[in-house]
């Protein structure tokens, strides 16, 4: 009986674990696109898109659901245009491996 209850928590914490990994990405994702686009606004050599962005909002998302605890991914899911001081250091940390993972970005 135990073992079977515990299976069952089991289970619920990696489906909402999941769940919460999805949520965080796509609005998360959408914001970072977002303030991608507004921070890159005055480059007058290529006009810029989302698809720009999208790599690197991709793996920034990735990268904070695996990497952030289950209270801040639900800080981010609550709120997903808050900016944490957390979110600001994970950032910082990611940006250069993010940046270098898309060969079409550079800094």
């Amino acid at each position: 009986m135990f073992r079977s209850m515990l299976l069952v928590i089991s289970l619920f914490l990696s489906i909402s674990g999941y769940v919460q990994a999805q949520a965080i990405s796509g609005d998360f994702q959408k914001n970072c696109i977002q303030e991608q686009l507004q921070e890159h606004k005055d480059i007058k050599k290529k006009s810029l898109t989302e698809e720009d962005f999208k790599p690197y909002c991709g793996c920034l998302a990735e990268y904070v659901s695996k990497n952030a605890s289950s209270k801040q991914v639900n800080e981010l899911v609550m709120n997903p245009k808050s900016k944490p001081e957390w979110l600001k250091s994970i950032e910082q940390r990611v940006m250069k491996s993010c940046l270098a993972a898309d060969s079409k970005m550079s800094t």
